[in-house]
């Protein structure tokens, strides 16, 4: 999967990983190669069930794109590997779902931390001190699935009927799919901001929901007054999934070889606990969940980044009272960090 450079090796569909039975592995052996963006995308492009559905700024479109897709992919032809760098096939990166001790990746791996030259325009020297508390994709990224429709909602309480399109078009397409549900995949999304200090939360199986309101499956960790966390880019997924009413938790329906074939929910979900070890109380409901997918991908050439007036202007991008701000920080300051010896300095932003 990662080293064939012929083209023609495939996964069996709901294989864990088993190749489709029939290929020519003389062949692919023979054809074996360093690692290219197809080799890398034909797992990462794909998750979540088609091309751009999971991440939103990863599509198929990356194995060959204009500079104004993604700079470094397409202007500067980097390999995946060159930013996510491999030592005895431990491949650095950090994911939203997973832990991993790979190693980090960071822009500050190849820029510095105070990146824009000061001696060009005096603006520069107030978007070094940005850095301070945003994140470079922040400005860098202003808009995701510009290639491709990516995935921002699906509603499991409206699968076993028809499969049929509800509305087409080239930002927006609502899908109605017999085995999952409802769909709603957009195009040229504006992200979701948060601060983030490079860790986060995680639901795990088994843990409590909230079945009247929404739970959050894998939040960034960090706030305003930690000097860790900065305001980061990210994809929202929401989600309406299965639960137990009475344990209040989520429940692991069988959909391969179970829902998808007979359609029927309470059979799918015992089956699917037995096998999870997990008891099942007979009754179910669904409940809201929402899933943060950090942007990393799909850097805009420096003149599309985001401008001053892009976030303190009539029609901000930002939400600043959620993000902890009294109100713009570019009135009031920027914000109040305590540390062992008290309140710091406001900074700006």
């Amino acid at each position: 999967m990662c080293h064939d450079r012929t083209g023609s090796y495939e996964k069996a569909p709901a294989g864990c990983g088993d190749e489709k039975k029939g290929l020519d592995l003389v062949k692919i052996a023979r054809g074996v190669g360093r690692p290219t963006r197809a080799n890398c995308g034909s797992c990462h492009f794909c998750g979540g069930g088609g091309d751009a559905i999971k991440h939103g700024n990863l599509s198929e479109a990356l194995i060959d794109p204009p500079r104004e897709l993604d700079v470094h992919m397409g202007g500067l032809d980097f390999a995946c590997q060159d930013c996510h760098t491999t030592n005895g096939h431990r491949i650095a990166g950090a994911s939203m779902t997973t832990c991993v001790s790979e190693g980090r990746v960071s822009c500050t791996d190849c820029h510095d931390e105070r990146p824009h030259a000061t001696d060009r325009h005096a603006v520069q020297k107030t978007l070094n001190d940005h850095c301070d508390a945003i994140a470079c994709e922040t400005c860098h990224i202003p808009t995701f699935a510009k290639a491709k429709p990516t995935l921002l909602f699906w509603n499991w309480a409206l699968a076993g009927r028809d499969t049929k399109e509800l509305e087409n078009s080239p930002y927006c397409i609502t899908t109605q799919h017999r085995k999952k549900g409802l769909f709603i995949k957009k195009a040229n999304v504006a992200p979701a901001y948060a601060w983030y200090n490079g860790r986060h939360e995680r639901y795990r199986m088994g843990e409590r929901v909230d079945v009247t309101g929404t739970t959050y499956l894998n939040p960034p960790a960090g706030g305003i007054q930690d000097p860790e966390a900065k305001i980061t880019p990210f994809k929202i997924h929401t989600g309406v999934q299965p639960a137990d009413a009475t344990f209040q938790y989520l429940l692991v329906p069988e959909l391969w070889g179970g829902y998808w074939e007979h359609f029927d929910w309470e059979r799918a979900i015992r089956s699917g606990m037995k096998e999870a070890e997990l008891p099942y109380s007979g009754k179910s409901t669904f409940v809201t969940t929402v899933m943060h997918w950090r942007l990393n991908h799909g850097v805009a050439p420096k003149e599309q980044a985001l401008g001053c007036m892009d976030c303190h202007g009539a029609k901000a991008l930002m939400d600043f009272e959620a993000l902890g701000y009294p109100e713009d920080p570019a009135v009031a300051g920027g914000r109040l960090v305590s540390g062992p010896e008290g309140p710091k300095e406001r900074k700006r932003p």
